[in-house]
């Protein structure tokens, strides 16, 4: 019977972190969905969000530079 009750247990933590994973997922893409149009640009009014996170500018800065010279983006 312990053996059932940890399995029990173990997949109830699997459905617990599945879960958690999608609310989070689901939250940032919450986020994206209402950003306004002129987040990152200069027409934005909050200061902060002129400018893309570090994390924006470094998966744009990858896709350029796999672009022009075409291979590993991750080795920069």
């Amino acid at each position: 019977m312990r053996k059932k009750d940890s399995k029990q247990s173990k997949v109830s933590r699997i459905d617990h972190s599945k879960a958690l994973a999608a609310q989070t997922d689901e939250a940032i893409k919450e986020r994206i969905r209402t950003a306004p149009a002129y987040m990152y640009t200069s027409l934005c009014p909050v200061p902060e969000l002129r400018e893309p996170p570090v994390r924006v500018q470094l998966a744009r800065l990858r896709m350029w530079y796999k672009r022009e010279f075409g291979g590993g983006a991750n080795n920069i």
